[in-house]
């Protein structure tokens, strides 16, 4: 039996070999030698491991690579984009904030607008700076920062310009929270007062938008004047609630 084995040992390359062997050496109840337990713990395993490891190696391999382009096509870039100019309208209105006029919204009417200047910084995932398709004004990215010139005016005749930045962060299938602070220059008539005079203001605008076709955006806003300690003047106070639109040119 051992002579046998050791003309066996020489062709055990694989497992049908080793099953054979094993079979033999099962029916003849012989007693397993030295090299029978030298082929049972270290032939087999070296078998298995030479005809499974480069398939064990590929899957593994696979799953890594698959893994990385997902995190790669799941990762965030910020980027400055150049577009195209918009112009925004709104109008609606407003309550002053002195203890002579704090009250609902029907004091008069109140409107501004807006220049976007035709470049923004964009923040969304990677894989969406390849669209080479505008879709609309906001293009679906995540989070814009676009800067803007404002004129706002007040039925009154008083007027307020400046320059701002507005922030605008996707919430929902196309809706964006937007919040813009300028910081503007008002120019007041006396019909504004107690609410409005002279000087330098913080003008902060709260809205909610939506695209509806690649040119044009619908937005609901909320408007607060402040002189937020800016200037040495009688500090400007005033609310407007608007409707308003854009064109993206």
């Amino acid at each position: 039996m051992y002579d046998h084995l050791l003309q066996l040992h020489g062709k055990v390359d694989n497992v049908q070999n080793l099953t054979i062997f094993f079979m033999i050496n099962y029916e003849s109840r012989s007693v397993f030698s030295l090299k029978a337990i030298y082929l049972l713990c270290i032939e087999i395993p070296m078998i298995f491991f030479k005809k499974y490891c480069l398939l064990g190696l590929t899957v593994g391999f696979l799953t890594i690579f698959n893994s990385n382009l997902k995190s790669q096509n799941n990762a965030g870039k910020f980027k400055l984009e150049i577009t195209k100019a918009k112009i925004g309208v709104n109008i609606g209105p407003y309550r002053g904030r002195t203890p002579e006029t704090d009250g609902p919204f029907n004091q008069g009417i109140a409107g501004f607008s807006q220049i976007y200047f035709p470049f923004q910084l964009a923040a969304d995932y990677r894989k969406n700076f390849n669209d080479s398709i505008i879709t609309n004004e906001y293009n679906n990215r995540v989070f814009l920062i676009r800067p803007s010139v404002l004129f706002h005016y007040v039925d009154n005749g008083s007027m307020i310009f400046g320059v701002g930045t507005q922030l605008s962060f996707l919430i929902w299938s196309e809706f964006y929270f937007e919040y813009q602070i300028s910081g503007v220059y008002l120019e007041a008539n006396k019909k504004g007062e107690p609410d409005l005079h002279d000087g330098f203001n913080l003008h902060h605008i709260v809205s909610i938008s939506k695209p509806i076709s690649r040119h044009f955006s619908l937005a609901t806003s909320y408007v607060h004047m402040s002189g937020a300690g800016l200037g040495s003047g009688i500090v400007s106070n005033q609310d407007v609630i608007t409707l308003g639109i854009k064109w993206n040119l």
